[in-house]
């Protein structure tokens, strides 16, 4: 069933008039849109989708199903939900501000505003095998890009050239729509900084170097993170990889579908704590992805962690050990779930890099 199609059915099953999504994840998702600025209107039998001069041609193009309406702003969106007599409207809680909250009930007389974050939430949950197909290759340019940037690492290179590095190779790429502005790479003392950003530390022989990056290939990222050690590396370092690689290898042969994020969790932290770092491990050990680089559920020992997973979810896993004043390691993988057990998409090589 098209997606837009769930959302009709709960919009009708909750008895709203409509559902207005603007969300840029959820409006890409529900419509097919690429383009930054838009409104998609839902009621039990219609689809509408709005948006100004610059993206009207673009629209007709990537939203098929829905009726395209040409505004020149907010307030023609106001005054068609007005025009409609729209009086229980379904919204993005947790994206619309009070202003806009506001003019919703001032101006277009919307009467009843109701929450349909969780809906949108749950449908975006399970992939379906197109969106599987851009992570897939989004993953598969991630793991060629480490295996690019561990030739290039020369001591005296900034945190900040490796970024660029890593930047520079991916864009190369024609499906790669977008990166983070900066990536994180994290050198030495630095690597205790769980996202430490790319900055103008140079590394240094001896040096662990953590990178955590990824690629946007048809809206949908990859996020990948390997530690290497710049020379050879000495005992503790060898001892803190060993087991952050045990742990995530733990969690990795247990989940399925069927368990809740939380057991995955613990499968990791478990390792951990027994090696005696457990302070150390001081986040959950993963997220979903997908049209966002951080999705629900997650592997965690919070309520998120508490949803089951399913077949079709997309989750990172990355235990970690940061320790203050000396530095950090992380791996992490992305996998799908399966009814009996995952699929690894990341290829890039977990054995202790010495460059």
């Amino acid at each position: 069933m098209r997606k837009s199609n769930y959302v009709q059915k709960f919009a009708a099953e909750a008895d709203l008039d409509a559902a207005l999504i603007y969300c840029p994840a959820n409006r890409r998702y529900l419509s097919g849109f690429t383009g930054s600025a838009g409104y998609v209107l839902i009621t039990p039998i219609s689809k509408n989708f709005f948006s100004d001069f610059r993206y009207i041609e673009q629209a007709q193009g990537e939203c098929n199903g829905y009726e395209i309406i040409p505004i020149k702003g907010e307030d023609d969106v106001l005054a068609y939900l007005k025009e409609k007599k729209i009086g229980k409207l379904g919204v993005e809680r947790d994206f619309m501000t009070l202003r806009f909250a506001d003019a919703l009930r001032i101006i277009s007389g919307v009467q009843i505003l109701s929450g349909i974050d969780d809906q949108i939430v749950n449908l975006r949950m399970i992939k379906d095998d197109a969106e599987l197909s851009r992570i897939r290759r989004a993953c598969e340019i991630t793991d060629l890009a480490f295996e690019h940037v561990i030739t290039q690492i020369r001591e005296g290179m900034t945190e900040a050239e490796i970024d660029l590095e890593l930047q520079s190779y991916m864009r190369k790429f024609p499906e790669v729509e977008r990166m983070a502005e900066r990536f994180i790479v994290a050198s030495g003392e630095h690597g205790s900084l769980p996202h430490g950003i790319a900055g103008a530390r140079k590394v240094r022989n001896g040096d662990f170097i953590t990178m955590d990056f990824g690629c946007n290939c048809g809206g949908y990222w990859s996020d990948v993170t390997r530690t290497v050690c710049l020379g050879k590396a000495n005992a503790k370092q060898k001892e803190i990889y060993s087991i952050v690689h045990s742990a995530q290898q733990a969690a990795i042969n247990m989940v399925r579908a069927g368990i809740t994020g939380r057991q995955a969790d613990k499968a990791a932290r478990d390792v951990i704590e027994k090696a005696g770092y457990g302070k150390y491990f001081g986040h959950g050990l993963g997220h979903s992805f997908g049209l966002d680089i951080h999705e629900a559920p997650r592997f965690a020992q919070n309520t998120q962690g508490d949803i089951t997973l399913k077949p079709g979810m997309t989750m990172t896993v990355e235990p970690g050990i940061y320790i203050p004043g000396w530095g950090g390691v992380r791996i992490e993988d992305d996998i799908i779930i399966t009814e009996n057990g995952c699929i690894n998409l990341t290829g890039a090589c977990k054995d202790l890099i010495e460059i």
